[in-house]
């Protein structure tokens, strides 16, 4: 496995570059440092085949994130991967690969930093797209609208463009977000009501429809993630845990 930090490609976010500046780290509830999540991923294959399960961390880091373009601001977040699977996805055919016939490897990282926003208007952050996670950058990223965070609210993103670096992913991306309903969740011994369900659609202009349908908790953010992938795949995350410093 190789060791290192994967950076952001190049896209472009209109909406992100609309965002109202942040807040002070110190205020943050769901991206607050003091806190790490734990989740669960699973990837299934178009077959109904699970090739890897395993536990992601996610970790707010409290510093400022520039993105790309640099007008796009948040907070730095870190994804750390623990999967014991490579030699299964060194076999499985990148879903970026331009020819099938010579599919493009996979390159494992066991860390990737990007970033998150979290603001009276929006709170949003980069999906888990590292190793074979790469599925996600063609869905819907996560992302509440909290004026809309009502049954049967709604919204249309902007498109998302999907520049170089991306391969077959290269695209244009435009998402609607639809919300259904508000139920209790349990992850672990953490009862959490007042979850939101919402579902998402993602139309690429190349490959069609992608599905993701997450639970949205104001205090503890994206709980659940279950994607649909335009050729079948399904990836889930699931949070197991929450560990909060400032807790005694």
């Amino acid at each position: 496995m190789i060791q290192s930090i994967l950076m952001l490609p190049l896209f472009l976010s209109l909406t992100s570059l609309l965002s109202a500046p942040q807040p002070p780290p110190d205020s943050l509830v769901i991206f607050n440092a003091n806190r790490t999540y734990h989740y669960h991923a699973i990837f299934v294959s178009p077959k109904g085949d699970t090739l890897s399960q395993e536990r992601i961390t996610f970790q707010p880091l409290g510093q400022p994130w520039v993105g790309q373009p640099k007008r796009q601001t948040g907070f730095q977040v870190r994804y750390t991967y623990t999967t014991q699977d490579s030699l299964t996805f060194l076999a499985y055919p990148n879903p970026k690969t331009k020819r099938l016939d010579k599919p493009e490897k996979y390159w494992w990282h066991e860390q990737e930093i990007t970033g998150a926003i979290e603001n009276r208007q929006e709170i949003w952050m980069h999906p888990i797209r590292g190793n074979q996670y790469a599925y996600t950058e063609v869905a819907p990223f996560p992302q509440v609208k909290p004026a809309s965070l009502r049954v049967g609210g709604s919204w249309q993103e902007n498109p998302l463009y999907i520049m170089m670096g991306w391969g077959a992913f290269k695209g244009k991306v435009t998402p609607t977000y639809q919300v259904d309903k508000q139920e209790v969740r349990q992850y672990g011994s953490l009862t959490l009501p007042g979850c939101w369900l919402i579902h998402a659609v993602g139309e690429h202009s190349k490959l069609g429809r992608s599905y993701l349908d997450f639970y949205f908790h104001p205090q503890y953010g994206f709980t659940e993630m279950h994607y649909r992938f335009y050729d079948g795949t399904q990836i889930s995350f699931v949070l197991e845990q929450v560990l909060d410093k400032r807790q005694p």
